[in-house]
């Protein structure tokens, strides 16, 4: 083991390398959004494919803005509650977090085609309406913390594969701030291994772990779109949709425990260490994707839906930092400080297509009932390379490894009372990954009034519950923890509509 100087002493490293990107994690993240929707379509789980006439169609299946004899326009905002619970090595924990955000707004301009004189109004090209929209589609916010004692590893034998497998490079990587503190150490062999009374790379005595989680930011895009309604029985529409990410995301890893080194006199001692690995993220990217749409209607109380929605082609900046500090107390006493420093990466990459097709029913001017099925291929995701990052072939392999195809499914319905609509609505999103993870639900209901004079208010509320595990760090042995968390948020919508 390396003599090491036990000092009070602060000591400040740049950091040039990018010891904990997870860019394949962050790609299939950005790749989970959903279509932006007014508080109705919110109602009835989103099952939007086969319904057409609702604002909503701009950012989902163009052709239903076919359906509109009125131009109209519509505001949502809405207020998100997140609540995560957390279980981690025995342990059980809470965070919540709290915001409201502008969700969608919408506007479709009617036009109306003129046919000629004699002919039959209700055949033929009937109108071409078009329609813009701003809408969330992706909500980032979350707060995450846990907490366990760890009789099996520490953070430190990640550190110590780090080190085995890229080296020690003169302060430039996590290992060197690991090895700089005294964490790992050089042993018999030429194997960096812990310091944490290393025993088959396990400490003797427990250490306590801790992790606090802080996401924030989302998903919009700006929706423009074009429906045309043939002879009030074929509706077929386009679009673009230009998208803007935004995520932070702030991560704080804490140990303590016991080390042993040796001293000045090359004597072996004990001594007491508190270790913070902090992680600071802020990602920004744009993209554009192409629609296409049909809804048919084989008899006046049947509509059937399909949609197509190309790849969204996205760059995207990482500015991305991390740190190390250390205080040792007891035998020895001092603080050491690496990083951080930050620095920024580039890259491009395509999320999947996707391909829905759904049914609805009408129960005359009553009400009517809806549900669609969409697919989805996360192992399609490709990465490509660029400023400061030179290589995506793991990233992809993760991808292709670690990720799969699966189906979003949803279903609803809308009953009218005169003016009065009462809605009701299920959504499950599939689960992406091939081996962790759930599907994630939601439950949603909402009511809905229509005023005299063409204006509208509609109020939704959403249960959306799902479970995700997260690993504070890895190890090329098995045995790294995993926290369980399960995510429950509480959404509510409201839309304020008029016709003109």
């Amino acid at each position: 083991m390396k003599i090491k100087y036990i000092l009070t002493v602060v000591t400040i490293v740049a950091i040039t390398q990018h010891s904990f990107a997870q860019f394949s994690e962050d790609a299939v993240r950005f790749s989970q959004s959903q279509y932006g929707s007014t508080a109705r379509m919110k109602a009835i789980g989103n099952a939007q494919t086969a319904i057409g006439g609702d604002l909503s169609s701009i950012s989902g299946n163009p052709a239903g803005i076919g359906f509109f004899t009125k131009s109209e326009a519509s505001f949502t905002p809405e207020f998100n509650a997140t609540g995560v619970k957390s279980s981690y090595l025995g342990q059980t924990g809470n965070a919540n977090s709290n915001n409201l955000n502008f969700n969608n707004a919408s506007v479709v301009f009617y036009t109306k085609v003129n046919s000629p004189a004699g002919a039959d109004k209700g055949k033929g090209w009937l109108s071409v309406n078009f329609g813009a929209s701003y809408n969330r589609s992706a909500n980032y916010y979350e707060a995450i913390g846990y907490q366990g004692t760890n009789s099996t590893n520490s953070i430190t034998n990640y550190y110590a594969d780090l080190a085995n497998s890229g080296g020690i490079d003169n302060g430039s990587s996590l290992q060197d701030f690991a090895y700089d503190h005294q964490l790992i150490d050089l042993y018999t062999g030429n194997i960096y291994k812990s310091n944490v009374f290393n025993t088959n790379g396990a400490p003797n005595k427990p250490v306590n772990q801790n992790e606090n989680i802080i996401r924030e930011g989302g998903q919009t895009e700006f929706s423009f779109s074009v429906g045309a309604n043939y002879s009030n029985q074929l509706y077929i529409g386009g679009g673009i949709g230009i998208t803007s990410i935004r995520y932070n995301m702030t991560r704080a890893f804490n140990e303590t425990g016991s080390a042993s080194i040796l001293d000045n006199n090359n004597q072996p001692i004990t001594v007491n260490y508190n270790s913070s690995f902090t992680q600071d993220q802020a990602t920004t990217g744009t993209g554009f994707n192409l629609r296409l749409g049909l809804i048919y209607k084989p008899v006046e109380a049947v509509r059937v839906g399909f949609q197509f929605t190309s790849p969204t082609w996205y760059t995207v900046q990482d500015d991305y930092a991390e740190g190390l500090q250390t205080t040792f107390s007891g035998n020895a006493t001092g603080t050491l400080r690496s990083g951080p420093e930050d620095y920024q990466t580039t890259y491009s990459f395509n999320s999947p297509l996707k391909a829905s097709a759904g049914l609805a029913f009408f129960i005359g001017k009553s009400g009517f009932i809806t549900g669609d099925v969409e697919y989805i291929d996360y192992s399609s995701i490709s990465l490509s390379t660029g400023d400061g990052y030179n290589n995506a072939a793991p990233d992809n392999h993760d991808i292709k490894t670690l990720y799969k195809s699966t189906a979003n499914a949803h279903v609803g319905g809308e009953l009218k009372l005169d003016q009065l609509y009462l809605r009701a609505g299920y959504g499950v999103q599939g689960n992406p990954y091939k081996y962790i993870g759930n599907n994630t639900n939601t439950i949603s209901g909402g009511l809905g009034y229509r005023f005299i004079g063409g204006y509208y208010l509609d109020v939704t509320y959403a249960n959306v519950n799902g479970t995700q595990q997260t690993a504070p760090y890895t190890l090329v042995a098995s045995g790294a923890p995993t926290a369980s968390l399960n995510k429950t948020t509480n959404n509510v919508f409201l839309t304020f509509g008029f016709r003109f």
